[in-house]
């Protein structure tokens, strides 16, 4: 079981979702991703996504308040991903020290933005590589035969490519589910 977290941090200009950017050290390294991963024996799918926040952005559990658990999202490769919504109870990212091993930076996307600007939907079967942001081919090419015949999310805030999982996931929350 895996389990990620969606982490809420309250700015001046109202609520932003705090997003990670992939080491090198790691799969799909530069890629815009939740704070999570897999869980280890016996934990809920809270326990997990704390635990991975706490390990990936230098949190303690006390600065975590979980506001929900989500429905879990089926991957294409059968994994069930458990995303678990929360407010950080920390001001800005300053407190943050991220674990070098795991997360190369991070950055805050805006509610309001995302919601005037949703996740774009790709059939990848269908369309041309010239019909498809050039970003989004650059991630793709590490995916094998999935640019063939899957289908994905897309959205960019300010030059951070996002797609995946990560953009569904912004697109449920700003579809209001």
């Amino acid at each position: 079981m895996y389990a990620v977290l969606i982490p809420l941090v309250k700015t001046e200009s109202g609520d932003a979702l705090l997003l990670e950017i992939r080491s090198e050290k790691v799969r799909q390294p530069g890629e815009v991703c939740f704070p999570g991963g897999r869980s280890e024996c016996g934990e809920t799918v809270t326990e997990t996504a704390v635990r991975e926040t706490c390990e990936e952005l230098g949190l303690r559990p006390e600065d975590i308040e979980i506001i929900s658990e989500r429905d879990p999202l089926i991957m294409g490769d059968g994994r069930e991903i458990h995303p678990v919504e929360a407010r950080l109870c920390i001001d800005g990212t300053s407190e943050l020290r991220l674990s070098e091993d795991e997360v190369a930076e991070v950055f805050l996307l805006p509610l309001e933005w995302l919601k005037e600007n949703p996740p774009v939907h790709y059939d990848l079967s269908v369309l041309a590589d010239d019909e498809l942001p050039d970003k989004l081919l650059g991630y793709l090419s590490h995916y094998g035969s999935y640019r063939d015949h899957g289908e994905t999310d897309w959205l960019e805030y300010e030059g951070h490519g996002i797609w995946g999982l990560t953009a569904r996931i912004l697109k449920d929350i700003e579809a209001g589910r």
